[in-house]
């Protein structure tokens, strides 16, 4: 769900997503050809890029159709790329992962329970001393700031809105798309469980992940309590 409010906006940006890419590599230092998860990789932006520069990627989500969408361009860019539909609740690897990312916000839409058992399951994934790198909203920044945002594709057609608002540590996702050809409009609402880095830290160790580094944002800057984004790198102890 998250992936429809998050994973097609910067798609309208490619430097969005070259520096993301480049952040992700930097930040996991893995060598070439190391397997990777992305979890819930909506239309395959980073696993696509990734796979262009030599690893091993295995795309994850719960959309059919945006997975549809990422073998396409996948098949397009001429990688390999093994997409499989499944809810991140649902996981069943074991050891055969170097790295899982999990990037724009996708976590946080179920309970606590199912959160952190989303957890276990990425734990289980990862091979001894494998790396887990989570892109989550800041909490602390959305408590102080109005989260509007509104976005025109570069083909003139859609025009995106969205907005944020956060209570008690739930954020309600408003969101509207509306073509501006035929003037129809779609809009949805959801709510996501926006972690404090002290419990999301609490929750990763309780899963056996150990958080090594944390960020602000993909040009690496350090996390704070104003940096929009919290990026936390953890690893499987």
């Amino acid at each position: 769900m998250t992936q429809e409010l998050f994973g097609d906006l910067k798609s309208y940006s490619l430097a969005g997503t070259e520096q993301e890419v480049r952040f992700i590599a930097n930040v996991l230092n893995l060598p070439l050809a190391s397997d990777m998860m992305d979890l819930y990789c909506g239309y395959g932006r980073h696993a696509i890029e990734l796979a262009k520069m030599g690893y091993q990627v295995v795309g994850v989500d719960a959309t059919p159709a945006f997975l549809e969408i990422a073998r396409q361009k996948a098949a397009e860019e001429n990688v390999n790329i093994a997409f499989q539909s499944s809810d991140m609740r649902k996981l069943d690897y074991i050891e055969q992962f170097d790295a899982v990312i999990n990037m724009f916000a996708a976590y946080g839409y179920f309970t606590d329970e199912e959160n952190l058992q989303v957890l276990e399951l990425i734990n289980k994934s990862l091979r001894p001393g494998g790396l887990f790198l989570i892109d989550l909203l800041n909490r602390d920044w959305m408590a102080h700031n109005n989260i509007n945002r509104y976005w025109r594709h570069p083909s003139g057609e859609y025009v995106l809105s969205y907005k944020v608002e956060l209570q008690q540590g739930l954020a309600t996702l408003k969101r509207q798309l509306m073509n501006q050809v035929t003037g129809e409009k779609k809009q949805y609402e959801f709510a996501l469980r926006a972690y404090s880095l002290a419990e999301m830290t609490a929750n990763l160790e309780h899963c056996g992940l150990k958080v090594i580094k944390t960020y602000g944002g993909f040009d690496e800057r350090p996390y704070g309590m104003e940096t929009p984004r919290m990026i936390i790198l953890a690893k499987k102890q």
